[in-house]
């Protein structure tokens, strides 16, 4: 069971390389294996560092082609996803031993991607440290949660849809220090699905946050945090009125 990442102190990890030259060319030729390397001249930067020892960037693909985009919006198991959910869902049947109830989920997609604001726009978001993903997958009895052990699978305790933009689930909590998780998930555009969760057994502060259909990510770009060597600290997106945008849909 893994605590809330914000709640924890962040270890920055700087990243090695032999000298400047070296660490920007095996840098861009990283990018190239995983992504459409950006073109100078139409790439946005948010961030971008350069030292002898390492180079790390922050940009926005806008190809959709690139291989990050389509690892990102992959949701297929791999082998190591297989192996961790096949020992998660064993626990979850010791602790659940009858036939889990399977529910209507009425129209409610399956997969799920975090969706973030900068300036205005919103994007998708690969993130340093992979874990940190965050890409959710609600099925007829449970809600798996993809983060840095893989795949954990937790019952669906209750699913009801209220309203034509409105679904709300019951499930044990993901967080070890509350007791239970109440998810109300608010439709604020009908027709990308785009999403705003609200976990109402969090503090206020870490309640909220957006998601979008898998099926729907081609119709944001993606923000890249992007260093060869080492994880870097996750970039900061703005804040955002998610009262607002739940009261405005």
């Amino acid at each position: 069971m893994k605590k809330l990442l914000y709640l924890i102190p962040l270890l920055l990890t700087a990243c090695v390389g032999n000298n400047n030259n070296k660490a920007d060319d095996t840098a861009k030729e990283d990018i190239a294996k995983t992504a459409t390397a950006p073109a100078a001249t139409d790439t946005m930067f948010l961030q971008k560092e350069k030292t002898k020892d390492y180079y790390h960037i922050v940009y926005v693909e806008k190809n959709h082609a690139a291989q990050i985009f389509k690892d990102l919006v992959n949701f297929k198991f791999d082998h190591y996803d297989t192996v961790n959910y096949k020992q998660a869902y064993r626990v979850l049947k010791v602790r659940n031993p009858k036939p889990l109830k399977k529910y209507d989920l009425a129209g409610l997609p399956n997969e799920w991607l975090p969706v973030y604001t900068y300036k205005g726009e919103r994007y998708l978001y690969a993130p340093a440290d992979w874990g940190n993903a965050d890409k959710r997958i609600i099925t007829d009895s449970t809600i798996i949660y993809r983060g840095e052990e893989g795949p954990e699978p937790h019952v669906l305790n209750d699913f009801k849809k209220i309203g034509d933009n409105k679904y709300n689930l019951k499930a044990p909590p993901f967080y070890q220090f509350i007791k239970k998780s109440n998810i109300n998930i608010y439709i604020i555009d009908p027709k990308t699905k785009l999403s705003v969760w609200e976990d109402t057994e969090l503090p206020p502060a870490y309640r909220y946050r957006m998601y979008v259909p898998r099926q729907s990510a081609g119709n944001y770009n993606m923000v890249v945090n992007y260093c060869k060597a080492a994880k870097m600290p996750e970039f900061e997106f703005d804040k955002v009125n998610y009262q607002a945008l739940i009261k405005n849909r």
